[in-house]
Order: C-alpha cells, then sequence, then structure tokens
C-alpha cells in the first residue's frame, strides 16, 4: 500500500457522495478520490484503475452493489470492497458478506476520524487475505510437485529393486554355503527399501486425504487373530510372544481389510521392537456402537514429552527409534479415513497401550 492511497466511492445520490467525499478530506487519509453515481459508470472507472479501496452504496437500484461486487471478485480480484450501508437487515447484510464484501460503514456516520480508520481496516484485511491465498496457493503448488517427484522417484526405483530381488534368488541355486548370508543381506535390504517407498506413498496419500479404502464387513476377532499370528514367529525370535484376546461374539465393522493389518502391522512390529522379550496383548471388544482394539507391550514405554508427538510424521523420538517415522502417522491417517481415531497411553518403564476405536457396522 503506497502512502497516498487512490478511493472510488460508487454512492447514487450527490449529497452523500459529497459527504462522503468531505469527510476524506477532513481525515488524516491522504487520498485522491474518484467518484461514480451507478455500477455501469464504476466499472469504467475501474477500467483506469488501480484502486487501494472501492465504497459502495449498498441501496444502489437493480441490487448495483451486489452487481458490481461479484463484477469485481469475478476476476479474483482482491480489492476491498466497504458498502455504504442504511440498512439493518442481517440476511442482506450477511448476503453482502458471502458475494465478497470486506466490510460495512453507515452512512450516517461522518466521523473523519472512523471513516479513514475503517478504509485503511478493510484495505488491510484484504492485503492479509492476498498474502494468505498466495501463500496457501504456493504451498499447494509445492506439495504437488512433491508428490509428483515422489511418484516419479518410487517408480523409478522399484525397476532396480525387482531387479535385485531376482538376481538374488538367482544366485542363490548358484552360490556357495557361504554367499546364504549375504543373500539374505540383500533381500532384508531391498524389502526395507521396498517398504520406505510404500510408507513413503502411503504418507502422501494420508496428507493428501486420498488415502484409498476398499471397505467390506469385516470380522474383527478374525482379524486380530491373523494380526497375532503373523508375528508369532518373528516375536518367537526375540523370546517373546503375541497373545490375541477376543470376545465370543463376533464384531463387525465396514472397513477395508488390507488397511486394518497395516495398522495393527505397525503397531505389533513396533511394540515387539521394545518388549524386551515380554509378551504383546492384542485385543478387540465392544464398546457401545464402537469397537476398540488395543494393542499393549510391557517394554520401556514412552516418555510423556513425546507422547505428543508420536503421531507426527518423521517423528522417530528418544526412546522408539528405527525406520522413517511414518508408520504411526501412516496409522493415525487410515484409522481417521474410516470414521475412527488413534490413541496411546504409556508410562516410562510400563510399557505402552495403542487403542483404535472403529464405528461398528450397521
Amino acid at each position: 500500500m503506497t502512502d497516498r492511497l487512490r478511493l472510488l466511492v460508487v454512492e447514487q445520490d450527490p449529497v452523500l457522495r459529497a459527504g462522503f467525499l468531505r469527510a476524506i478530506e477532513a481525515s488524516a487519509v491522504e487520498a485522491d478520490v474518484v467518484g461514480a453515481s451507478s455500477v455501469a459508470e464504476a466499472i469504467e472507472k475501474l477500467h483506469d484503475g488501480p484502486y487501494d479501496c472501492v465504497l459502495v452504496d449498498q441501496e444502489l437500484p437493480d441490487r448495483g452493489a451486489f452487481k458490481l461486487t461479484v463484477e469485481i471478485r469475478g476476476d479474483g480480484n482482491p480489492l476491498p470492497i466497504v458498502f455504504l450501508t442504511g440498512v439493518h437487515d442481517e440476511d442482506a447484510l450477511q448476503q453482502a458478506i458471502d458475494s465478497g464484501v470486506t466490510d460495512f460503514y453507515p452512512k450516517s456516520d461522518l466521523s473523519p476520524r472512523r471513516f479513514a480508520f475503517r478504509i485503511k481496516f478493510a484495505i488491510r484485511v484484504a492485503q492479509a487475505e492476498a498474502d494468505t491465498a498466495r501463500s496457501l496457493a504456493q504451498a499447494t503448488a509445492a506439495a504437488r510437485a512433491r508428490d509428483e517427484v515422489l511418484a516419479i522417484v518410487s517408480h523409478d526405483l522399484r525397476g532396480p529393486l525387482h531387479a535385485i530381488s531376482l538376481a538374488s534368488e538367482a544366485l542363490r541355486d548358484e552360490a556357495g554355503p557361504g554367499a546364504a548370508r549375504y543373500l539374505a543381506a540383500i533381500d532384508r535390504a531391498g524389502a526395507r527399501a521396498e517398504r520406505l517407498i510404500s510408507d513413503l506413498l502411503d504418507a502422501s496419500a494420508v496428507e493428501n486425504g486420498a488415502i484409498s479404502l476398499e471397505r467390506a464387513a469385516i470380522n474383527l476377532n478374525a482379524l486380530v487373530r491373523q494380526a497375532a499370528a503373523d508375528h508369532e514367529l518373528l516375536a518367537k525370535e526375540g523370546g517373546g510372544s503375541v497373545h490375541a484376546t477376543v470376545p465370543d461374539e463376533p464384531i463387525t465393522v465396514f472397513a477395508d481389510r488390507e488397511r486394518l493389518l497395516q495398522v495393527l502391522a505397525n503397531l505389533i512390529g513396533n511394540a515387539l521392537k521394545h518388549a524386551r522379550g515380554t509378551p504383546i496383548e492384542v485385543s478387540v471388544e465392544r464398546h457401545g456402537s464402537d469397537a476398540m482394539i488395543a494393542v499393549a507391550d510391557r517394554g520401556l514405554g514412552i516418555a510423556p514429552t513425546e507422547l505428543p508427538h508420536i503421531f507426527d510424521r518423521y517423528w522417530t523420538g528418544r526412546t522408539r527409534k528405527g525406520g522413517a517415522g511414518l508408520g504411526l502417522a501412516i496409522a493415525k491417517g487410515i484409522v481417521a479415513a474410516h470414521g475412527g481415531r488413534i490413541s496411546v497411553n504409556s508410562k516410562p518403564g510400563e510399557g505402552a497401550r495403542f487403542e483404535i476405536v472403529l464405528p461398528l457396522a450397521r
């Protein structure tokens, strides 16, 4: 905004228009003021812009004030618009706001100081909105560019990873016994890279609200048993165990089976890292119109300072290290996409309990 403003006053009554001009001249605002008495004249004057603010008589005939506002906003112009009003109809004022009006000023108040203040206020509001819109557009463009790069890189990386996997499998039949552990290391590294690619794509989809779900009626009792069985061997290798506790009656939700297994795999996998060989308990129970799945371990627990950040992207924390810090953020996004919520309770040295609440199938 320059020191000297350029204002357009659109008022059909020449006496009131002159009064507004005098109020501006008597105020502390340094401005060049252009007058217009109709919408057509105002549109013509706008072509001679730019202007810092437009002051419009709300009572122009044939809803002229609204038509002028729509004309200005139709081009995406953030120019501040102040309605000069003698109307006290709340519906009309709300309609004016919806059409893009920045502020209102009563025709009955020609105090130069208050008039100048409201003009400057409207200009600042419009500038703030324009800055916000510009920042949002830049952030959206940056996110879109990042997602496009991520998709391209992920696609290009999967080709070499697949080739490495095939080569490793072919070498397994030809290499001697001493090479087996090296080939196993190659396979594990390839699997970790594949998981990281999938996590990055899932995290991007969660952030954009574009996570895909293929819903069906799911028996959570069977799902929890499967998740526990899938991790039983890995738990035994670490000297621990995974137990599933389910009720006698089936608990059904309308959900994406593979996505829920992905969430449970993340929670159980995290628990295995910190359970210190102690049992991990996976349970499901009914809570009114909801189902609750819990994964509890008796490991190190989570520090109170880390709990507020546990579901943040790229957060690994002090006590829960390993991975890119995307798993819990993805789990939260998947649960939220199902209309549910996920939370954690923990005390240092007493383990952690993650709870997933999902609406029951109707």
